[in-house]
């Protein structure tokens, strides 16, 4: 999954899930989502973005600090399960 697309699939679950507007809220997760590409592949990019909108439906809107907290667990997650991408 590419970054832009995370950021649509997650504006797209916080417009079905949340009062807030999905493009204002989803915009500020795309540096964490190009910083997870960059040292990792697509498939981490579509964990973080799975775990972000498991949070929306759960009704939750993570901050740009908590979602790089999650995507911090992800990349430290994929270094020990697979040496990293």
């Amino acid at each position: 999954m590419e970054p832009q697309e995370a950021v649509r699939q997650l504006e797209c679950a916080i417009d079905a899930s949340l009062d807030e507007t999905g493009q204002r809220a989803a915009a500020g997760y795309r540096p964490t989502f190009e910083r997870v590409a960059e040292h990792a592949d697509g498939s981490a990019v579509y964990d973080l973005a799975c775990d972000l909108a498991d949070d929306v439906v759960s009704g939750d809107c993570p901050s740009p600090a908590e979602a790089n907290a999650t995507a911090d667990r992800v990349l430290n997650d994929r270094a020990y399960t697979d040496g990293g991408a």
